[in-house]
């Protein structure tokens, strides 16, 4: 199963990459992808899969996309 993972921010550099794609086994939950690429959950705020807000304890499927961030404030 394929997943592209896009990251944002610190998380870049704690995983070592900003956007890749993940050949992984079935099922896999979002969590035990920041597992994976060494994301501590609680630093993974925004979890986008294919354009939609999900939780972490969500399974993923074949060609999902997902996009992960901390918090962004500022202006």
């Amino acid at each position: 199963m394929k997943v592209t993972v896009k990251l944002f921010s610190y998380l870049i550099h704690q995983a070592g990459f900003s956007q890749k794609e993940l050949d992984l086994p079935a099922p896999v939950t979002i969590q035990e992808i920041l597992e994976m690429i060494k994301i501590k959950p609680s630093l993974a705020k925004i979890i986008l899969r294919n354009g939609q807000p999900v939780r972490s304890d969500e399974l993923v499927k074949d060609g999902d996309r997902l996009v992960i961030s901390p918090i962004f404030s500022g202006g």
